[in-house]
């Protein structure tokens, strides 16, 4: 039974349609359907079924696919055995993370490990957008979120990552100083596009928990203009502490209630559920949160 095959209608269940399944395996869709139906060919049975929205598993289908997902960790549990130590990872590695927060602190980890394993291949997506990680074909995923709801990825906390709100000293002297989360009204702030409810800025934990609603002129899904905004003196941003290290020590942004604790998010590696972890995903993310586990290379300013 050819693997390629097995492999190809696992990420087509996972992707949930063909087109996604075969960007995945960097191959076309018209190969991903060929084999898909050389497989059913020789099983005698149909695997999926088709419609306008994408594919889904037949009750056989699903059934093979349990089956065939294991086939495929046996496979490269096979593989690793043979290639793969711990000092001489080889393929590659396939992984998505924030784009501005790689630019700003994953340059360092990421040389360090590619030096670490020359003969494993590096290949990452960098986007601030939402990744389908098990649809792009990815081995895992870093994400930061202040906690997770998709249930179908095993998730493992890296680090924490706090958030500031933060104005420069020329928009203090200009509009004058919000004493209290609540003065916010009254302010220009600046909105992050990819975060829901991003007009809601919560402070407190617990009990004291509360969502302050504010307004501005500027949204962008960019951090860095964000930050931009802010130290232009255009308005007041929240930001993730991992950008303002620079802008708070050259005193261009001011932290704004510091006193008033924020529940903080965290940098999470998300990966697909399997029976065994493949061995170059789970020295990936060791090595990530010992890098960020060091002082010297914490997230938090």
């Amino acid at each position: 039974m050819d693997l390629q095959a097995i492999r190809t209608f696992c990420r087509a269940v996972e992707a949930g349609n063909l087109t996604a399944a075969a960007k995945a395996l960097h191959i076309t869709k018209s190969v991903a359907s060929r084999r898909i139906q050389s497989l059913e060919d020789g099983l005698g049975v149909k695997l999926l079924a088709r419609n306008t929205k994408g594919v889904t598993p037949t009750d056989e289908g699903a059934l093979f696919y349990e089956r065939g997902i294991r086939i495929l960790d046996d496979v490269e549990d096979a593989a690793q055995a043979v290639k793969h130590t711990s000092d001489n990872l080889v393929g590659t590695l396939r992984f998505t993370a924030p784009r501005s927060f790689a630019d700003l602190k994953l340059g360092s980890p990421l040389m360090a490990f590619a030096r670490q394993h020359p003969g494993l291949k590096l290949e990452m997506n960098l986007t601030d957008e939402r990744v389908d990680i098990i649809g792009g074909g990815f081995d895992l995923g870093l994400r930061i979120a202040p906690e997770l709801s998709d249930t179908s990825l095993i998730a493992r906390k890296i680090c924490d990552i706090r958030h500031h709100v933060v104005a420069s000293p020329a928009y203090l002297e200009t509009h004058g100083t919000p004493k209290t989360p609540e003065d916010l009204k009254d302010h220009n702030c600046v909105f992050y596009s990819n975060v829901e409810a991003a007009k809601q800025w919560r402070f407190g934990t617990g009990s004291d928990a509360r969502a302050v609603r504010v307004t501005g002129q500027v949204t962008s899904n960019s951090g860095l203009m964000q930050l931009a905004a802010a130290i232009e003196g255009v308005a007041i941003a929240t930001l993730p502490d991992f950008f303002l290290e620079d802008a708070v020590r050259d005193g261009k942004v001011i932290k704004l209630f510091e006193d008033v604790p924020r529940a903080p998010s965290f940098l999470y590696a998300l990966y697909p559920e399997r029976r065994l972890l493949p061995l170059k995903v789970r020295l990936f993310i060791d090595f990530m949160a010992d890098w960020f586990a060091d002082p010297e290379n914490h997230c938090e300013v």
